[in-house]
């Protein structure tokens, strides 16, 4: 299979940073005195969302394989999973204990957008990896028809 041409890595990169953006939105509060504004660093484990940050952008730069390809998507996939068991189960000391209705209502604007942002990103990548294994079926079905009209 071929590798995604250099631009194409980049402008995924790009993407990917882009959809990373909504974290610094509020995510969630009840009351922004009380409380204080909760974004999504501040919900999302630093550690955790540092190191799938990093390997999903390695795998971005570096991905040729269909095996790579399949790393990244699921790394992607993996990003929606954390927002939302991070968004639904965030908790405010003294204030409530673990409880989704409660966290449901409290959401904001930036956890959606997150959620939409990283999705957007996932159905892009999907949808350029099919693209190019489309791409190669043809041009090997094609090189196919060449052999077999030569002999």
């Amino acid at each position: 299979m071929r590798a995604p041409k250099p631009k194409t890595r980049y402008a995924f990169v790009f993407c990917y940073f882009i959809s990373l953006l909504p974290l610094f939105l509020p995510w969630c509060y009840f009351d922004k005195e009380a409380d204080g504004i909760k974004t999504g660093i501040d919900i999302i484990n630093t550690k955790l969302l540092l190191a799938l940050g990093c390997i999903t952008l390695f795998c971005l730069l570096s991905a040729k394989s269909q095996a790579g390809k399949f790393i990244t998507k699921l790394l992607l996939l993996l990003h929606i999973a954390v927002y939302l068991i991070s968004g639904l189960f965030w908790y405010v000391p003294l204030v409530t204990d673990f409880h989704v209705l409660l966290s449901l209502e409290a959401m904001h604007y930036g956890f959606y957008l997150s959620l939409l942002c990283s999705g957007s990103m996932y159905f892009l990548y999907g949808k350029n990896e099919k693209k190019e294994g489309n791409h190669h079926y043809a041009v090997t079905k094609l090189s196919v028809k060449k052999t077999r009209a030569i002999h």
